[in-house]
């Protein structure tokens, strides 16, 4: 069967760890067990992989994942993929950057939230990119969000979501059209807090350790890492 997680210890060595930001190794040992991301060879291994606690990208608490984002990007292929993500986190970075490369290895590729407390106001970055989701200018405000936004230097909440909002009204001034700062704020938190907080919600029930985390169809990866990502993205298979 097509495995279920792939896992790679030996990148934990390589790569090391990240606070509040996952690289593929850096698995928490209690739910994932090691022998539950080996490589399996026949479909029959499933149930066991099952009890085992691999998670299976076509399960309810995954797809619920994907059925509940909507920021969604296209690109040229047929797979349904969501990745869980904080845009301050600097792994998501590396794979925002990496699927912008292979739009060929996914059809509809949706964003699931997940604000990490080691990015605080990443929140706000949530808020602002949903409410534009199915715009036109959705794409201008994603790249803004993993490519060129700041962590803010704050430790208040609403201080740090402030700052973040700055910063997007800034490159984008129309943002601002019609209103002020603090309106804006008021509005945002208003329209999107709770369905940032239902994917926060979903992300705990599919017990995601950190960002980022791959779901493209059948297979689930944890952490980020180029390779295994392309090669998970060229061979899963869809959910049915």
């Amino acid at each position: 069967m097509r495995t279920k997680l792939i896992f790679l210890p030996l990148l934990i060595v390589a790569l090391g760890l990240f606070v509040g930001c996952q690289r593929v190794g850096d698995l928490p040992t209690d739910k994932y067990k090691p022998a539950a991301h080996a490589e399996s060879g026949s479909r029959e291994k499933a149930q066991d992989r099952k009890r085992a606690g691999a998670p299976d990208g076509c399960s309810p608490e995954f797809r619920a994942l994907f059925d509940q984002a909507v920021v969604e990007m296209r690109g040229k292929g047929d797979l349904d993929v969501v990745v869980v993500t904080d845009p301050l986190c600097w792994h998501c970075r590396l794979a925002h950057k990496l699927l912008g490369e292979y739009p060929k290895l996914y059809g509809r590729l949706r964003l699931s939230f997940f604000p990490r407390r080691s990015f605080i106001g990443s929140d706000m970055a949530a808020w602002i990119m949903e409410d534009a989701a199915g715009s036109d200018r959705l794409p201008k405000l994603i790249d803004f969000a993993y490519e060129d936004l700041q962590q803010p230097k704050s430790e208040d909440l609403m201080e740090a979501r402030m700052i973040v909002l700055a910063q997007f009204t800034k490159a984008f001034p129309e943002l601002l059209h019609g209103t002020t700062l603090d309106a804006l704020y008021l509005r945002l938190q208003k329209d999107h807090e709770s369905h940032v907080l239902e994917s926060v919600k979903l992300a705990r029930t599919a017990h995601l350790p950190g960002t980022p985390i791959l779901v493209a169809g059948d297979t689930v990866v944890l952490g980020f890492g180029p390779s295994v990502w392309l090669k998970v993205l060229e061979g899963a298979q869809m959910c049915r």
